[in-house]
């Protein structure tokens, strides 16, 4: 099913701009959240990363990423397939706990987006990002590890999802980074959610938390779903955040192992 006429909230920044003077970015992006989190240090997830994107006034929030080796990240195709021929309006931030202030700058020389994304279905959707330079690994940027292509995943399995966000569907954005745990939710459950939406295919899985409901949303898209260091999925596509009637949906890592492999640069 193709999901043409209904209102899928593809989890990425549209308008909102964060200025760049000189180092410091201007806190007016109202874009990224993860609902119902909590503050994180950026010590605990050192693989989380963000993508900022080349604007008239400076640099603006793009998505979320994942550090997997001292020169590649992991994130969204559709965060990045505008950027495919033209990484130098893309940066790559990592090591801070905080959105607009601290880590570390790094130029990008490549965008590699899967072959086979789709802008309608949003399958395959993934993309690896280069840096010119070697990232500097310390405690506050760390690489995750990328499961094997027969890699288990139970369902009910704890992840945790993190970014920088609103603390809320409609509130004021944060400031620090964010966590939420969530579950993994069986993958017919998932497509009878959205069997009116779109298909939940083989590369994409399905998370949620109740009680109260925990979610990625808007900006949080590219950011990383982790289970014990393990990058299991990247945050892709949904309908609403939080909505308990609709779990998130993940580009399953696994499924791309040798994809990975074939791009990764160290």
């Amino acid at each position: 099913m193709k999901c043409t006429s209904v209102f899928v909230f593809i989890l990425v920044l549209s308008n909102e701009l964060e200025s760049l003077s000189t180092a410091t970015l201007i806190a007016t992006d109202t874009s990224a959240r993860i609902v119902n989190g909590f503050e994180v240090d950026i010590t605990e997830v050192p693989y989380q990363a963000v993508l900022r994107r080349k604007v008239i006034s400076g640099w603006a929030h793009l998505c979320g990423a994942t550090v997997i080796s001292t020169k590649t990240l992991v994130t969204a195709a559709h965060c990045t397939s505008s950027y495919e021929f033209e990484p130098p309006l893309l940066r790559a931030v990592v090591g801070t706990s905080y959105r607009l202030i601290g880590g570390k700058t790094y130029e990008l020389s490549k965008v590699v987006v899967h072959e086979l994304y789709s802008t309608t279905t949003l399958e395959n959707d993934i993309s690896l990002v280069i840096t010119t330079k070697r990232m500097i690994f310390s405690a506050s940027v760390q690489a995750a590890g990328i499961p094997n292509a027969n890699f288990l995943l139970p369902v009910g399995s704890t992840a945790l999802v993190s970014g920088y966000g609103n603390i809320s569907s409609t509130g004021t954005s944060s400031s620090v980074l964010l966590a939420a745990q969530v579950k993994i939710v069986k993958q017919s459950t998932c497509a009878r959610a959205y069997i009116r939406i779109a298909d939940i295919t083989q590369g994409m899985l399905c998370a949620t938390a109740d009680n109260p409901p925990r979610d990625a949303c808007q900006g949080d898209s590219g950011g990383p779903l982790v289970v014990n260091n393990t990058l299991v999925g990247v945050v892709s596509w949904g309908e609403g955040c939080a909505d308990m009637s609709y779990p998130g949906v993940y580009t399953r890592v696994s499924e791309y192992n040798s994809w990975i492999n074939k791009y990764l640069e160290n």
